[in-house]
């Protein structure tokens, strides 16, 4: 029965929440692209957006999802999520996009952690 439970929770986590972080995320790129004129600009903020979201979508789906399945994602599973996360999106930006975060938004850090956060509330309020 616990099995059974477990591999219901998975398919419908799986089915769930993945796409619904793909259409969060496509919305949010459409709405930044809205107040932005300058083409190379968004084209940087657009990509920076889509590797944080991917990168949340990654680590949802090779660390968290196994973690809430087996009852195991605590507060430190959490931590080290956002860490994997962050990680994963500041390899794949180039120095230039994170140049044009810093001048634009102050530190990548903080913006990344406040996409990753934004992402993962929006998900929740869903």
């Amino acid at each position: 029965m616990n099995e059974l439970l477990i591999n219901i929770i998975s398919v419908v986590v799986t089915v769930v929440v993945i796409p619904l972080i793909s259409i969060l995320g496509t919305k949010l790129i459409k709405w930044i692209n809205t107040k932005i004129n300058n083409t190379k600009t968004a084209d940087m903020l657009t990509t920076a957006t889509t590797i944080v979201f991917n990168a949340v979508r990654a680590v949802f789906q090779t660390y968290v999802e196994s973690l809430k399945v087996s009852g195991e994602f605590s507060t430190t599973a959490q931590q080290t999520a956002l860490k994997k996360a962050k990680q994963i999106a500041l390899e794949q930006m180039t120095s230039e996009t994170k140049t044009y975060i810093t001048e634009t938004f102050g530190n990548v850090d903080t913006w990344i952690n406040t996409q990753i956060e934004s992402t993962i509330n929006a998900l929740k309020n869903k």
